[in-house]
């Protein structure tokens, strides 16, 4: 081996290696440290394999995983300085030879690993290499799954689930199945054969471990970091303790409930996750095809495409079997299979296949799949806990839904921002609503709307009740709108302030709710109260209004004796501005779902009116952007993060030394 290869091996791990710093408790201290620490307290039952893993049982408090002492030049000095290593003795079987040769070939991977993060040239792995090689060298660079007998039980398991990722709208190949399969193929060959082969005992060993880490990862915490691939996702992303969880699987051999621990637990997930089966059998029994183009179908027609309409929606399971004999005609039943399909599709519900019910019914099974996909992706990037009562808008959906215990109570139809004025994805608090509110217009709104109408209308300001002041200083100086030379003004020299008062007219209607962000968005009423009926309702310029504000305002109030919905009412019809805060602020969640399911178990989609699902699509699909698996570099709170650590400065540290030592003491 090369001493440059040599020098940056175990760059990382010194850290471990040299100080009393890195003390570890099993119990409550784990998801305290952080990965960049190389401590790694994963501990290991006795096992009745070939090669017995070392069972650490706990380590205590205040005890180092291996401490050396290095007035200086601490690397050179190395053998000399060793005071303790604090682990059981690893008992072999008298498999010693094997034992050494399994792990000479770990450490020889491992090294290749630090210097170019992969095994092979066509085996890249997703685990940071510094984490692999903490982990591995707690264990003594010992075998996880592997022994000289084949693979273990828990190991088994673990490649089940590996198998199984589609299952939960995860790639299995993203973590390596074919290469697994064909190293336990080639190892069941050479332990039949009586020739166990130690290198690819260790390269499988270490696909598995990459698979264990990066697998549990993605499923609890998503694949892509929405924060870094311009998906404008402003929700506080979960925090969970994988580092506790992992540490059970291998203690305890809890495989078989690896799954469940790790994967988001919110009824639209699991949900999700069924459509998701349901529909990748439909894609594997091949029998959806498309729907041939032609005219409108209504009740009453006749011809070879209603037959085909009529099988589609049988699959699509929008129309039971049709006991018929005229599979040609177009009858109540199928009109009803209809709209059925339009109502979850987010489509005009009129029983017609016009030319938007036809794209949507020759949408692929394979896109419907990867829009459940992204959407269970979505789901990933949620905390746990939303809160047993909380608000969530759907913009996708133009809809806004109060939930308690994970069910809608109330319902109410949403406008949101256009497509050139998206709403954001974010979570806050409504603290407060105010009845009728004056609307302080935005800067970019003012701008690009209303001063083109002033220009056109010198009398625009004063027929909408909007008044202007001098700045947006809180002091500022009304201004007399006709004593401004508009014609002169530009987007340039605009420096005023407008605001409209409440009146009937007021863009934010009767009521507005407030739930401070750095978007200036929130909820409120809205006198064009016709658009409510329109399907894709994105007329806003970011902010969310809403068909029942007096109905939400309510609904927060419950608890507060001093209000009513007909007290309310009579506020409102004072024409007075007044603000009300909440004793107890509720969380708002403004999100993007074009796939879920419903409370009837149907599953709906809807349009990508922002392109989200087509930006999270590329994400997942570039590699070079989905997050690597380890803690973060700020590692303040010491969280699993998807952030990418910088690439180490090579260190002087002597592999060769580390490597005979590990040789030298195959019973430590």
């Amino acid at each position: 081996m090369k001493p440059s290869v040599l020098i940056f091996i175990l760059s990382g791990s010194i850290l471990l290696l040299f100080g009393n710093g890195y003390s570890l408790n099993l119990n409550d201290q784990l998801d305290k440290y952080s990965l960049t620490t190389y401590s790694f307290p994963f501990a290991k039952k006795k096992r009745n394999d070939h090669i017995n893993f070392a069972s650490h049982s706990k380590i205590p408090v205040s005890f180092s995983l291996i401490k050396f002492n290095y007035p200086c030049g601490f690397i050179d000095t190395f053998n000399q300085n060793m005071i303790t290593i604090p682990m059981q003795n690893i008992k072999t079987n008298n498999c010693c030879n094997f034992t050494d040769e399994v792990r000479e070939c770990m450490i020889s991977r491992l090294s290749s690993l630090i210097i170019r993060n992969k095994i092979g040239s066509k085996i890249t792995l997703i685990c940071n290499p510094k984490l692999l090689f903490a982990f591995y060298l707690h264990r003594e660079v010992k075998p996880v799954w592997v022994t000289k007998d084949g693979l273990n039980n828990t190991s088994e398991i673990l490649i089940n689930t590996i198998i199984e990722a589609e299952h939960e709208g995860l790639d299995s190949e993203t973590y390596h199945q074919k290469n697994i399969l064909n190293l336990v193929s080639d190892i069941k060959l050479s332990i039949m054969s009586h020739t166990p082969e130690p290198a690819k005992i260790a390269e499988l060993d270490l696909l598995l471990t990459d698979a264990f880490f990066s697998y549990g990862f993605h499923l609890s915490e998503g694949i892509v970091d929405p924060y870094s691939n311009k998906l404008n996702w402003y929700v506080k992303k979960p925090k969970k303790k994988l580092g506790k969880i992992f540490q059970t699987v291998l203690y305890y051999d809890k495989m078989e409930g690896f799954v469940d621990s790790l994967q988001p637990h919110h009824l639209g997930y699991l949900k999700l996750k069924q459509a998701l089966l349901k529909y990748q059998n439909i894609k594997k029994s091949g029998c959806r095809h498309e729907l041939p183009a032609g005219g409108k179908l209504r009740k009453g027609d006749y011809g070879t495409r209603i037959a085909a309409l009529r099988s589609r929606l049988i699959i699509s399971g929008d129309l039971t079997e049709s006991t018929n004999s005229n599979q040609d005609y177009f009858d109540e039943v199928l009109e009803d299979g209809v709209r059925r399909f339009q109502a979850r599709h987010g489509l005009k519900v009129d029983g017609i296949v016009g030319s938007k019910t036809l794209f949507a019914l020759n949408v692929p099974v394979e896109d419907r799949i990867r829009q459940i996909r992204l959407n269970m992706e979505r789901w990933r990037w949620l905390p746990q806990d939303l809160g047993h009562c909380h608000i969530i808008v759907n913009t996708a959906n133009f809809k806004l839904n109060v939930i308690e215990n994970e069910q809608t109570i109330k319902s109410i139809r949403a406008i949101v921002g256009k497509m050139e004025r998206p709403t954001p994805i974010l979570s806050r608090k409504i603290t407060y609503f105010e009845l009728n509110p004056y609307w302080n217009i935005p800067h970019t709104i003012a701008l690009n709307d209303i001063l083109p109408c002033i220009k056109k209308d010198p009398g625009y300001l004063v027929n909408n009740n909007i008044r202007v002041f001098e700045n947006w200083e809180e002091d500022a100086r009304e201004l007399n709108p006709e004593s401004i030379d508009w014609d002169a003004i530009t987007k340039k020299n605009f420096v005023y302030k407008l605001r409209q008062d409440p009146a009937n007219s007021n863009v934010l209607g009767r009521v507005k709710f407030v739930f401070p962000n750095e978007f200036s968005i929130y909820l409120h009423d809205t006198p064009a109260r016709n658009l409510f009926n329109m399907t894709q309702r994105t007329f806003s310029s970011g902010c969310i209004r809403i068909e029942k504000p007096m109905e939400l305002a309510a609904y927060l109030l419950q608890n507060n004796s001093k209000w009513s919905l007909e007290k309310l009412v009579a506020a409102v019809n004072r024409k007075k501005n007044k603000k009300i805060l909440l004793s107890d602020p509720i969380k708002i969640y403004i999100l993007y779902w074009t796939a879920w399911v419903d409370k009837n178990g149907i599953i709906n989609f809807r349009d990508d009116i922002y392109g989200r699902d087509r930006r999270l699509n590329i994400a997942l699909n570039e590699k070079a952007t989905s997050p690597k698996v380890l803690y973060g570099k700020n590692s303040v709170k010491k969280y699993f993060s998807s952030r990418i650590l910088p690439v180490s400065n090579r260190s002087n540290i002597n592999m060769n030394k580390i490597r005979a030592w590990v040789a030298a003491n195959p019973e430590r």
